[in-house]
């Protein structure tokens, strides 16, 4: 036996073994593999994109890299288990012709065992490679199971990150159209419901992010679905409104710091995903549109102090709207369209 091809074997077969794990059962993300797999895909994606102008390639990313996940497990346990095979020449007989198998029939014989087709016309040689494949049988039913059940709480999340986005749209498509949507002559106290309705929902979906890390490659061309530029936009409003606008106009403290807590818990998990603070800081909105309405928007060195204090949720941001393959200019962008496009089939 080749004990060198062996340990190679067991030592892949663990790694993946734990990569699985970590992804689909610990609650806690990617595991090492999958996490690089995902990324590394996503800005080739990105890449691909900027090259070709066409933003809808990233509508597929979530999808490819999902599959990519699982087919990934799938290669990694068929190579590390036919390593183990391949370490012993005689771990594996043809029955028909009662001699030892080749190197191709074992790799062929490790992977009808995952798929649990059964053993064919090759069998093991000796009691522990009988156990081997069995283990190996119980294996590849896991996999599956586990590919399964991976595969509906993400699909589920992202249901729910779009409806969340959606949700947020029909506030208003930009920080500007959210407050004078709802500025009612006198106050914005009437964000106060819509505020409080949120927060239960993005803290499920920060849990569902620090879970399931791939729902960040969900990506979606359709403004009023791209949870990145709304979430950004609702975090700018709780910004002009904890500091730009009088306490007595806004709506309550107390809902406005729920809120951005909620989606604190967010942004935390960011950097399970490679999203970092950059070095560049998003500009201030210059709020002209809310003064040529009457309403009275506090500046000064004390409003910048406390952007300053900002500097890095902001910078976080921005690097999480690039990430997604925009612009911080495009937040500006999405007030809601009430059109229905009929060309498209329901």
């Amino acid at each position: 036996m080749n004990y060198f091809v062996f340990l190679v074997g067991v030592i892949l077969l663990l790694a993946t073994a734990a990569d699985l794990i970590n992804t689909s059962l610990s609650g806690r993300g990617a595991g090492f593999i999958s996490k690089r797999l995902s990324k590394s895909i996503w800005n080739i994606l990105l890449i691909l994109t900027k090259k070709t102008g066409r933003r809808k390639i990233l509508d597929l990313g979530g999808a490819i890299i999902l599959v990519s996940i699982l087919i990934n497990w799938l290669l990694l346990i068929w190579i590390s288990a036919s390593l183990l095979f391949i370490s012993c020449p005689d771990s594996l007989i043809n029955v028909e012709t009662n001699s030892p198998t080749t190197v191709i029939n074992k790799i062929f014989y490790t992977g009808y065992t995952l798929s649990t087709l059964g053993l064919g016309d090759i069998e093991p040689e000796g009691n522990f490679w009988d156990i081997l494949t069995a283990i190996l049988s119980f294996t590849g039913l896991i996999l599956i199971s586990i590919s399964i059940t991976y595969l509906i709480p993400v699909v589920s999340a992202e249901i729910m990150k779009r409806k969340i986005s959606v949700h947020i749209n029909t506030l208003g498509g930009s920080v500007e159209e959210i407050l004078l949507n709802y500025w009612n002559g006198k106050d914005f106290k009437e964000l106060e419901q819509p505020f409080i309705s949120l927060i239960d929902s993005i803290i499920l979906h920060a849990q569902n992010h620090k879970a399931y890390s791939v729902l960040h490659f969900f990506h979606s061309s359709d403004r009023k679905e791209a949870f990145v530029l709304n979430l950004t936009n609702l975090d700018e409003v709780l910004t002009v409104l904890l500091h730009n606008i009088p306490a007595e106009q806004g709506p309550s403290f107390n809902v406005l710091i729920r809120l951005r807590k909620a989606i604190s818990s967010y942004l935390v998990t960011l950097p399970a995903t490679f999203i970092t603070p950059g070095k560049k800081t998003p500009p201030v909105l210059i709020l002209t549109a809310l003064e040529n309405k009457g309403i009275k928007v506090i500046s000064g060195e004390k409003v910048d102090l406390e952007y300053a204090k900002l500097k890095t949720r902001r910078r976080l941001l921005l690097s999480l709207i690039k990430d997604d393959g925009r612009e911080w200019a495009d937040l500006n962008c999405g007030s809601y369209n009430h059109e229905i496009n009929t060309s498209e089939p329901y």
